[in-house]
């Protein structure tokens, strides 16, 4: 929305720039009937053709910084999300916040983790049982997800049910 602001304020600072070099020998004096000398006539067709070469000039530069809002406006609209999907974890009975699940990657995306790319992992309720944390660590060929309840203070203890444990992940471009 801000872009659509920046690119109609350059439009309408330029048309009153326009506007106003093309009244600008118009205030310069008062019309008279009667002739101008030819002294002065080739002096003020002069001075506005300076005045004009100025203003085309002007235009173009506005021209080319219009483009280049426009381009980077493009770029900007681009998708960051590079990769998705589901990781499925079953935890064991005993739970000791060490389970993790590798998902594989591209290896130029995965080449990207932690530098030029992120993971943002979402993991769904589940229906019953316990609630864990999922973590990720980048890995030479994708990265790591880690599940921990960070309620458990030390030791293990046990899970009651065996239901599988989803994990939504998106790698986004930053």
């Amino acid at each position: 929305m801000n872009r659509q602001r920046v690119i109609s304020a350059l439009i309408l600072t330029t048309a009153f720039s326009v506007l106003f070099l093309i009244t600008l020998p118009c205030m310069n004096g008062v019309a008279t009937s009667a002739p101008p000398d030819a002294g002065n006539q080739a002096e003020s067709i002069k001075a506005l053709q300076v005045a004009i070469d100025a203003q085309a000039q002007q235009l173009k530069e506005l021209q080319k910084q219009v483009a280049d809002l426009q381009a980077r406006m493009s770029q900007t609209q681009t998708p960051r999300i590079i990769a998705a999907g589901t990781a499925t974890i079953t935890l064991p009975r005993i739970q000791d916040n060490k389970q993790k699940i590798r998902v594989k990657l591209p290896a130029d995306i995965a080449a990207r983790l932690g530098t030029n790319c992120i993971v943002q992992l979402t993991n769904r309720c589940p229906t019953g049982g316990s609630f864990f944390v999922p973590y990720w660590k980048p890995a030479t060929d994708g990265f790591d997800i880690l599940v921990a309840d960070p309620s458990m203070t030390s030791g293990t203890y046990i899970i009651n049910d065996k239901e599988p444990y989803y994990i939504d992940w998106l790698v986004i471009q930053k």
